[in-house]
């Protein structure tokens, strides 16, 4: 397929999109552009904007365009994604604009950048995805499209996706209970959401007191995480001072096996 014979991106809308505010995404093969719908739903426990909720957004809007260009027959999925952060999200309901460039595509999948901003125009994330093309059958969109997120009126992050903290300690880890809600167009856990959760998890090891904000994360998406099984979350920290931290989190599937690998970096504000 060429980049002329794409005249609208193949978007699918989930129940993700329904939890995390997310628009449509529009654009064509080269570019995509959507929006997402700030609110309290974004406060972590501590009352303070979570970052990895952005995740859905950038997943969506760098991985369209790409997808784009599958061939008959396919789909694409993410296999990394980063995000690098310079402010926190509002909590008032203002709407976060996203944007996105393809930088290459090939028969294998491509690569793609992005930026959200505020609307004072104020960049709030940049951001990429790499994808790979896989063969994969959609279910009808009418399946897709019937999905009510139970969840949607959450009054923070951690209930909005029907997490926990294991053994009621943040820093050994979370836990995110199977949903629909949560799950993509090939039934597995949105990439996003894999984001939002490992960002939490690596976020509270490193400061329960949220004396930190987090600067960066980067994820690899190592195999599916089904949407019909537990995901756990185990975050590692790999060095803590007065002003910088490093977390290693690891998603695991409901054998044990590892489904995600991110890396956490936070400052001290």
């Amino acid at each position: 397929m060429t980049i002329e014979d794409v005249t609208a991106l193949p978007f699918v809308a989930t129940g993700a999109e329904a939890l995390f505010r997310v628009a449509p995404v529009t654009g064509d093969a080269t570019h995509g552009t959507s929006t997402m719908t700030t609110g309290p739903w974004l406060a972590d426990e501590l009352g303070m904007p979570c970052r990895g909720a952005l995740g859905v957004l950038m997943d969506d809007v760098t991985g369209y365009p790409i997808t784009a260009r599958a061939r008959a027959g396919q789909w694409s999925v993410t296999t990394e994604l980063h995000l690098d952060f310079s402010r926190s999200p509002a909590l008032d309901g203002s709407i976060l604009r996203a944007e996105s460039e393809v930088v290459a595509v090939d028969p294998d999948g491509g690569l793609a950048s992005g930026r959200i901003v505020d609307e004072s125009g104020r960049v709030v994330a940049i951001g990429s995805a790499r994808l790979r093309f896989v063969a994969a059958e959609l279910p009808p969109r009418s399946v897709l499209d019937d999905i009510a997120p139970p969840r949607v009126n959450a009054p923070s992050i951690i209930e909005l996706l029907g997490a926990h903290h294991r053994r009621d300690n943040a820093s050994a880890g979370l836990e995110l209970e199977p949903s629909e809600s949560l799950r993509n167009p090939l039934g597995n856990v949105h990439g996003g959401i894999l984001l939002c959760a490992s960002e939490i998890a690596g976020h509270s090891a490193v400061t329960p007191q949220g004396e930190f904000r987090t600067t960066s994360i980067a994820m690899a998406y190592v195999r599916p995480c089904p949407g019909t099984e537990p995901i756990t979350f185990a975050p590692r920290v790999i060095y803590r001072g007065r002003t910088f931290a490093v977390v290693q989190v690891v998603g695991r599937n409901q054998s044990g096996k590892t489904c995600t690998t991110a890396t956490v970096t936070c400052h001290r504000e």
